[in-house]
């Protein structure tokens, strides 16, 4: 019997650990296949559009320093008193460069330096992989070859399920941990009442112990003294009454604590974190972006919230971006890879949020579809 017990515990325990494996892996697993999915479009969308950004920039920058230089020549070849001629040479020469500028700017070019600004860097690449994941697409990075748009739309083909997947999982799991984190703050509380009403509890037992002593000893004095039976009396009385009025005083105290932890536990049974901590929660992490893109992008602090709530919520406009985050400089991928850190917990978060937000208003409707109820039993009676 006892080796069977023993069985059957060791069993339980071996199940408890199989859960919890499997509820760590899955997670993590699902956060790692998203991040790793961005990664990859990242490696991909910059060895496909990154050659070709770098080739317009470059045949731009030929084409300007071409105009330059026949420009030059033109001031020395033609004879510097025929105006026209040399008006007519460097003219056609600039019409040449202002073909080749419209014809890079159809095929994506944007006016960045050759070798001094790009976009398709790995970071950048990284981020255009998870504005098409998410959905926020700002259209400040988009691709500019065929190969590069039928990629982005495969890719958002099988990115778009993934990151609703991971945005539902994840922000059930944040839930789940943002509760329990909310319960252990009750139940703090609520420990800080109980010692109060014990430190209470305390002093009236104290009291009642001195008066308990106090009363002993006036029992005392008088029989102490001949013939003062009366007042013996009165005190064996008056002991009764102070006995009785410190059971009183425990009883309430008792009474005191036992409903301090009855409200604990009712709380607990029904733990539901307020509407207004969420969105209290919530602002809180747009307030953070909005002091962060301040600082970095010298911007005004309502356009550094508007750029954080319309990423956060995949509006995605895109008439604010980090513009100077876009270059070739650590500083500037540091930048990017925080704004992409950002960008993903927010969505985590904000997906939380309207998971926490959804349980307290369905609880609301509840109470309120209950307590019709309950009136219209009443009005029946």
């Amino acid at each position: 019997m006892a080796r069977r017990h023993r069985r059957s515990k060791v069993t339980r325990v071996v199940n408890l650990i199989k859960r919890i494996i499997a509820f760590f892996f899955s997670h993590v697993g699902l956060c790692a296949l998203v991040i790793g999915y961005a990664l990859l479009g990242a490696v991909v969308f910059r060895a496909v559009e990154g050659p070709h950004e770098m080739s317009i920039q470059r045949d731009v920058t030929n084409a300007r320093h071409h105009a330059v230089n026949i420009a030059w020549n033109a001031t020395f070849r033609v004879n510097k008193l025929d105006k026209d001629q040399w008006y007519k040479t460097v003219h056609t020469e600039v019409k040449k460069f202002q073909k080749k500028c419209m014809w890079a700017i159809r095929r994506g070019y944007d006016g960045k330096e050759y070798g001094v600004s790009a976009q398709w860097t790995f970071t950048g690449a990284f981020l255009y992989s998870l504005t098409v994941i998410t959905t926020i697409g700002y259209g400040n990075t988009a691709a500019k070859t065929y190969f590069g748009k039928t990629l982005t739309i495969l890719f958002a083909i099988i990115g778009i399920p993934l990151m609703l997947l991971f945005l539902t999982n994840i922000g059930d799991v944040m839930a789940k941990i943002f509760r329990f984190l909310y319960a252990r703050s009750i139940r703090l509380k609520y420990k800080l009442i109980l010692w109060h009403k014990r430190r209470k509890a305390a002093k009236i037992r104290r009291a009642n112990s001195l008066v308990n002593r106090l009363a002993r000893a006036q029992s005392n004095r008088g029989f102490g003294y001949g013939g003062q039976h009366v007042k013996s009396d009165c005190s064996v009385e008056s002991m009764g009454v102070v006995g009785d009025v410190q059971d009183l005083l425990t009883a309430r105290a008792q009474l005191d604590q036992l409903e301090v932890k009855e409200s604990v536990e009712a709380q607990l049974q029904r733990i539901s974190v307020p509407l207004s901590l969420v969105l209290l929660t919530m602002f809180a992490y747009l307030v953070a972006g909005s002091i962060l893109f301040c600082l970095w992008e010298e911007w005004t602090f309502l356009d550094s919230f508007y750029f954080c709530y319309i990423s956060l919520t995949t509006i995605g406009f895109g008439d604010k971006f980090p513009g100077a985050s876009v270059g070739n400089d650590k500083d500037a991928q540091e930048k990017l890879v925080i704004t992409s850190v950002y960008l993903l917990f927010g969505m985590a978060l904000l997906a939380m949020c309207f998971n926490l937000a959804q349980e307290e208003v369905v609880n609301k409707v509840s109470w309120i579809a209950s307590k019709f109820r309950s009136k219209d039993d009443d009005d029946y009676d």
